[in-house]
């Protein structure tokens, strides 16, 4: 791997290209006549593949080619093209694209796909765009991937209604979440943390695989997912949405903004959702989904002054989630109630520097506070959590623009208070407290090469001091090379480190009769992975000006150190220790998404996954598949949209391959399934869109599938034998819901 990492350094290195370049914003205007910035947007050069892609507020930089005529092209999937003459000594330009193509006065409108590759960006990148979002009810960022082969949700357990997520054959805890480039989800929340982020309030996704930048840290091993959320200066007045299903869920999302002076603007997102029916469709006795109340409200503030070049985003959330589950109340014995609070206040602040044009100062500091309460039957676990990161970033170039690097440096500190005890007679357990806390300071150097129209390079490296485990060094690279029009190839290789929580991250696991081996905890160390993988992307030209995107790539991650979980040496144990052997996965996956014909879209995936673990029994070693993770998962997305949006058509087909089920003979119980079977989920949705209103009605799993016995020796929740956590299928049948988007205004 070492030498696989100094290859693709060696790579990089280029030669200096004096070029001159630009800046820029693209912004979009659609059919309301409201203008919004356009993340991601690609700008290129006609005739050249040289381009870039904007960030995430729609502002680029772009070399100047060397050519006697020069014509910029931004692009958006959705909007017109806009072309602009660059006259010699051009250094800033703005486009305006606008939804659809205009004839005349008529409009034909295009329409905006719900989720695409970016053609521009040097790691592997998907885009989840507000239009993606709508395709289902997707009332969570854990409901939010269903549309994607890249991410799989899955429940944790039969009791609580947490759910995770699996990227490139592992578990989400190595795939680093970000809210606007900020590390978010980690710790504590990290399982129940994927229901408290509404889709109405976001405004894309973006997904990306394999190694990625080390600005933002050392945790991101199998990837990065970003999360946009809907900014005050670019989003309506007041959004109002409303959702409700025929198993008892209620749900409304708010977002207002409004300007406040010249260059301040605010805005307020409001989620509030609840479930208070008992519902037991399998007839266990157990609620199929616990009752649940949560409450979220996220408050930011945007000032951003273009004459003295200064831009500052403040933020403050809170959020309030309840659960109960467990027994019917007829029976209610075995009983479970979890509560989450968490607190976030960020800043984040960027200005310009110098006179060399790009050269800027970003700063950003955020505070974190989550506290769990949770009993489950004779368990009880609790947690407290305080993060402050801090991140400092000098951007500018080497020489001339194609030389870009990024430097900087960070600090993180991690307080954890944690206390786990078990009353069930066979186990025992009083109460043990665990605390720990975490100080790493660090810095980092990223620099981005693009002097040719055809290769774009990153390499970066970080250098963090961890209080508990020394010295970490991270190394990462991304390499982009298009051979023509028609084909793009990326190559990634990286390092990556985490601090595991082996509690909070295998909660479900509470859920069963089987007691936590606590003494093991403390000897785990750091878990440590390299990632590295490859791309190939293919844009072929199809009839009616349409283009069909095939892509093709493998990824995999091999440990150095992993904490293992193993629910499997003793049926009523779970231990907890440092890997010893090899840990693994690997991940292929191929996809195609083309436009038949006019507002039909058609997107198809296929992924396969082989993921493995050794396990540690009495000084012997034995590596098998990792236990509830799928071989295999298949994808069909049709959509479909009438002229100017008026009716919108979504189906969903999922195949889901079997795993390996967790082996739970020791114990002196022998169970004879060893494999979980295949199965297809479908869903479907209808829109009805006018200016202001739209109704969206569907139904998930519309085949009423269900995990027969999700719940193993329901009748004895007390006994040796109960366990709800070895979950592979969905627990909830067919569900019918509905709902109503409503725009009553919008920011000039």
């Amino acid at each position: 791997m070492k030498y696989i990492i100094s290859l693709l350094f060696a790579t990089a290195i280029c030669g200096i290209i004096n070029a001159q370049h630009i800046h820029g914003i693209v912004y979009g205007n659609n059919q309301d006549d409201k203008r919004v910035t356009l993340p991601s947007a690609n700008v290129y050069w006609e005739g050249t593949q040289q381009g870039v892609t904007a960030d995430s507020d729609g502002k680029f930089s772009i070399d100047i080619p060397q050519t006697e005529k020069n014509r910029l092209i931004a692009s958006f999937i959705g909007y017109q093209n806009d072309t602009l003459d660059i006259p010699a000594g051009t250094g800033q330009v703005e486009f305006v694209l606008y939804e659809g193509v205009m004839l005349g006065e008529a409009v034909v409108s295009a329409r905006r796909k719900g989720n695409y590759i970016s053609r521009i960006t040097p790691i592997h990148t998907e885009i989840i765009t507000g239009a993606g979002l709508q395709k289902m009810a997707c009332c969570s960022l854990a409901e939010s991937f269903e549309n994607s082969a890249t991410v799989t949700v899955s429940f944790t357990d039969a009791v609580s209604g947490a759910k995770q997520i699996q990227m490139l054959g592992l578990s989400g805890i190595y795939t680093q979440m970000l809210d606007e480039n900020i590390p978010t989800l980690r710790g504590l929340a990290s399982t129940f943390g994927w229901n408290y982020i509404p889709g109405p309030w976001l405004q894309s996704i973006q997904v990306s695989k394999g190694t990625s930048s080390v600005i933002n840290g050392y945790e991101s091993t199998t990837g990065q997912i970003n999360l946009e959320f809907k900014k005050p200066d670019e989003t309506e007045l007041l959004f109002v949405n409303l959702f409700g299903s025929d198993d008892g869920r209620v749900e409304a999302n708010v977002t207002a903004a409004v300007p406040v002076a010249k260059y301040l603007w605010t805005g307020l997102m409001l989620h509030g959702s609840a479930e208070q029916t008992e519902h037991d469709m399998n007839g266990d006795g157990f609620m199929d989904m616990p009752k649940t109340k949560l409450f979220n409200i996220y408050n930011r503030w945007l000032y951003e002054n273009p004459e003295k070049h200064v831009e500052s985003r403040l933020g403050v959330k809170f959020l309030l989630d309840e659960r109960d589950g467990g027994q019917i109340s007829k029976i209610a014995d075995y009983q479970t109630h979890i509560e989450n609070r968490n607190f976030n206040l960020f800043n984040k602040t960027g200005f310009s520097i110098g006179k060399r044009e790009g050269q800027s100062i970003g700063i950003i500091n955020s505070f974190t506070h989550h506290e769990i309460n949770s009993e489950y039957g004779a368990k009880m676990y609790n947690g407290k959590q305080n993060t402050f990161y801090s991140n400092i970033l000098v951007s500018s170039h080497l020489v001339n623009p194609a030389h870009q690097f990024v430097t900087g440096g960070s600090f993180l500190y991690d307080r954890f208070d944690e206390g786990y005890s078990d009353t069930l007679s066979v186990n025992n357990t009083p109460l043990t407290q665990f605390f720990r806390e975490e100080f790493v300071p660090g810095a980092f150097f990223q620099y981005t090469y693009s002097g040719t129209e055809k290769m774009t390079v990153i390499v970066g490296l970080r250098g963090d001091y961890h209080n508990r485990f020394g010295m970490l060094f991270t190394p990462r690279t991304n390499i982009k090379y298009d051979f023509n029009d028609h084909i793009i190839f990326r190559v990634s290789a990286g390092r990556g480190y985490r601090s595991p929580n082996v509690i909070s991250e295998n909660i479900g696991l509470l859920a069963s009769s089987r007691n936590y081996n606590v003494q093991s905890i403390k000897d785990l160390d750091i878990e440590k992975a390299w990632n590295y993988g490859a791309n190939l992307t293919f844009y072929i030209p199809m009839p009616g000006n349409e283009t069909m995107t095939v892509g093709m790539d493998y990824y995999r991650t091999d440990f150095d150190n992993q904490a293992i979980v193993d629910m499997e040496y003793d049926r009523r144990q779970i231990y907890f220790y440092n890997l010893h052997g090899k840990s693994y996965a690997n991940a292929w996956q191929i996809d195609v998404s083309t436009t038949p014909f006019k507002g039909f879209d058609v997107f198809a995936a296929f992924r396969i996954s082989d993921t493995k673990i050794t396990y540690s029994r009495d000084d012997q070693h034995y590596t098998t598949d990792k236990p509830l993770t799928g071989k295999y998962r298949g994808l069909v997305n049709l959509s479909y949209a009438t002229n100017f949006e008026k009716w919108k058509f979504d189906f969903t087909a999922q195949f889901n391959g079997s795993s390996r089920l967790p082996n739970l003979s020791n114990g002196g119980y022998q169970l004879t399934e060893e494999r979980s079977p295949a199965y297809p989920l479908f869903y479907a949705q209808i829109t009805k869109k006018t200016k202001r209103l739209d109704f969206y009605a569907g139904c998930e799993n519309i085949f009423n599938y269900k995990q027969k016995n999700s719940i193993m020796d329901a009748e004895h929740p007390f006994g040796t034998i109960f366990d709800a956590s070895r979950i592979w299928g969905p627990l909830m049948g067919r569900k019918f819901y509905a709902g109503i988007r409503l725009v009553l205004g919008e920011i000039k």
